[in-house]
């Protein structure tokens, strides 16, 4: 159970007993009791598309207490790739260790995450349920992944969006239009439970970053989804819009979603060290590194990510490593020479969060199980790098190159099928709304992008 507040009078971590028999309650309804308890009156079941987009089935608090013992029932052909009319009655499983209470809704809801069943098995079409998968199986094989994530977005009014603020990186100055929203959010995001974070403006006007702590990859991603769920709740009672679409705007820094890893063994970081990087770090970033171009369509999923990986905006064009050094692909943090992890910048925060986790983490263990030796790291400004391999040119490039990629080869076959068809459509459905075609439309935003992302990236 993930929840902090000040005023409540409940420690929803608190496992009940039953008075009948003294047996122990079932999770579930153990949870349930300690909402009902803090005062939240409705539930919000989250089933997670295929495009990483919280669908809900919302129930009054009495109503969900068989849900949360038995399941919530849901017709699966509403969820885009799902399932087809005809065979389309699901069960979805409550998480109960992935439960948020929405204060910035005055505590009178709450977000339940689901993973879908097939029978008694976990649903193929599930994402959620795929990086379980994958979490397991690095289990499976004696490692255990932590991740982190540094989510950037902008705050906008209107569609076509304007910009609210003139802030720079770091701003100090009080920001009318902008400052009071970043406030509650940040007080939300530490009373909802998601943790303590840290937030900064970013370089671009009116644009910011918070910080998800570090933990399980399947929390991890479920959090930036509450918090994505937030950030837009907030902002709506400002009249403003958080957007995560990675560039809203030409000419200045998008938005990117890095990604921090790190692999342990018994207890121990297998990527910690003083001065030099380990053996398994190195080995983990050539999986990366190697993959990375057939990871494209699961971290940079969408036509405008592409937009984002243009030189020079601090967005990775280039398929190299470097020590400190943020215009790389993978850069490894070195504050003080100490090093405990990876950090990956190719990500933008319109990424299903669960399957780019997913094909993060198969490709970093494919570097480390094969004990793979990546190329030196770059010292130099990367962009201005030649003879290395750079990011797919366009959404259309990347999904042909995501079949020779350990992800698509791993994750269950009938997701990845249905998402690259996907990914294809939405890139054909691009092309058709520009006469003008890539070459010439690259640079520049299009109405069809801001209908398409603005709000639901």
């Amino acid at each position: 159970m993930n929840y902090i507040g000040q005023d409540s009078r409940v420690d929803l971590r608190v496992k009940f007993i039953y008075r009948v028999g003294m047996s122990p309650m079932p999770e579930g309804l153990s949870v349930w009791r300690t909402l009902k308890g803090a005062g939240v009156k409705y539930v919000k079941f989250v089933i997670v598309d295929i495009f990483g987009r919280p669908k809900l089935e919302i129930l009054p608090i009495d109503a969900a207490r068989d849900a949360f013992i038995d399941g919530i029932a849901y017709d699966g052909s509403s969820i885009p790739a799902y399932t087809t009319v005809n065979k389309s009655d699901f069960v979805a499983e409550v998480d109960a260790d992935a439960v948020y209470i929405e204060t910035w809704n005055g505590g009178k809801t709450a977000l339940a995450f689901t993973s879908t069943l097939d029978g008694d098995k976990p649903h193929p079409m599930d994402p959620r349920n795929a990086l379980k998968q994958t979490v397991e199986y690095l289990k499976s094989r004696g490692y255990e992944a932590k991740m982190g994530a540094e989510v950037e977005f902008f705050l906008v009014r209107g569609n076509p969006p304007s910009l609210v603020d003139s802030g720079a990186y770091f701003e100090g100055y009080p920001l009318k239009e902008t400052m009071p929203v970043m406030e509650e959010i940040i007080e939300h995001f530490y009373l909802s439970g998601i943790g303590l974070t840290k937030t900064h403006h970013e370089v671009a006007p009116s644009q910011f970053e918070v910080n998800i702590p570090a933990g399980d990859p399947v929390q991890v991603a479920d959090q930036i989804l509450v918090y994505k769920i937030l950030a837009k709740s907030v902002a709506q009672k400002y009249g403003l819009i958080a957007t995560f679409m990675p560039k809203p705007f030409w000419g200045v820094n998008g938005s990117g979603m890095h990604i921090h890893v790190s692999f342990w063994r018994d207890g121990v970081n297998l990527f910690a060290s003083y001065k030099e990087p380990t053996p398994e770090l190195k080995s983990a970033i050539a999986g990366v590194l190697n993959n990375a171009l057939a990871n494209s369509v699961f971290v940079a999923p969408i036509v405008n990510s592409y937009k984002r990986l243009v030189p020079h905006h601090e967005a990775p064009t280039r398929v190299v490593w470097g020590l400190g050094n943020r215009s790389a692909m993978v850069r490894v943090p070195y504050y003080g020479k100490k090093i405990n992890r990876f950090e990956y910048r190719h990500p933008d925060p319109s990424a299903n969060p669960y399957l780019g986790f997913s094909a993060i983490l198969l490709a970093a263990f494919e570097g480390l199980d094969k004990k793979l030796e990546p190329p030196s790291p770059v010292e130099d400004i990367a962009y201005d790098l030649e003879g290395v391999k750079e990011t797919p040119k366009h959404l259309g490039e990347a999904v042909k190159l995501a079949s020779e990629g350990v992800a698509a080869k791993t994750l269950p076959q009938q997701l990845v099928k249905a998402y690259l068809a996907l990914k294809e459509k939405e890139w054909s459905d691009y092309l058709a709304s520009v006469s003008e075609g890539w070459d010439k439309t690259w640079n520049v935003i299009t109405r069809w992008e801001y209908d398409q992302y603005l709000e639901t990236a």
